[in-house]
């Protein structure tokens, strides 16, 4: 034992005796085991502000994971209580950290549909965006105002091919927002979305744009991989 751990423990029996007393220090047993443990690194949580989500709603793009790496630790036992832990030697880093990222919402308008105040993606889509609106126009008379499902067409609704993105999904599409998947369209097939604004002049503003759209969920992805393994 060294001088170190000598003097460390001459300190802590001292105050030991001030506060239990002589017969209590008398039973105690020391001692000093080396040991590997696993020495956790934390993650970053990294922050995008989005305009087109509401003040407090966030949408986790990714979920963090800590790194980590082992370390090989001395500890300075009295009667199985450590009093003290030094590291020996550390390992370089076996896993990195993974960091988190989370669209936060500063928009004070409120969300033209319903959507939970926090959301997770589960898959990520690079698709070709068009508009249209709730007009004869758009969807000729049969379904003006009305979707697939049977659902009002309005801002927040998403025509889908459901062989790529299933119906009553909801999703956040960049420049966009939130949309409930709940039309489709003859000729929205494959990696084509169609996004439902109030106007036509709206619709024909947003044209064709190549975006993510992130199919959500209210339960990280973790949670599952966490009950696929019971």
């Amino acid at each position: 034992m060294k001088n170190r751990d000598k003097l460390i423990i001459k300190i802590f029996t001292a105050a030991l005796f001030i506060v239990w007393g002589g017969a209590a220090i008398a039973s105690m047993n020391v001692s000093v085991k080396a040991g590997i443990s696993r020495e956790y690194l934390p993650f970053k949580t990294k922050v995008k502000k989005s305009g087109f989500v509401q003040d407090g709603w966030k949408i986790w793009l990714q979920e963090g994971n800590k790194g980590y790496r082992h370390s090989v630790k001395k500890s300075l036992n009295l009667s199985g209580r450590n009093i003290y832990s030094k590291s020996l030697f550390r390992t370089g880093v076996i896993k990195k950290p993974k960091d988190a990222f989370v669209i936060q919402g500063i928009s004070k308008k409120n969300h033209p549909i319903t959507v939970p105040k926090t959301t997770y993606v589960h898959y990520v889509h690079d698709v070709e965006a068009t508009a249209y609106d709730p007009s004869p126009e758009s969807n000729g008379l049969k379904w003006a105002g009305i979707t697939a499902l049977g659902w009002r067409t309005r801002h927040g609704i998403a025509a889908v091919d459901p062989k790529v993105i299933a119906l009553r999904s909801l999703i956040y599409v960049d420049g966009y927002g939130f949309a409930w998947c709940g039309d489709t369209g003859g000729a929205i097939k494959g990696k084509k979305i169609d996004l439902c604004y109030n106007t036509t002049e709206e619709a024909f503003k947003w044209g064709r744009k190549k975006v993510k759209v992130y199919v959500l969920g209210v339960k990280p992805q973790s949670f599952y991989a966490k009950k696929e393994k019971k």
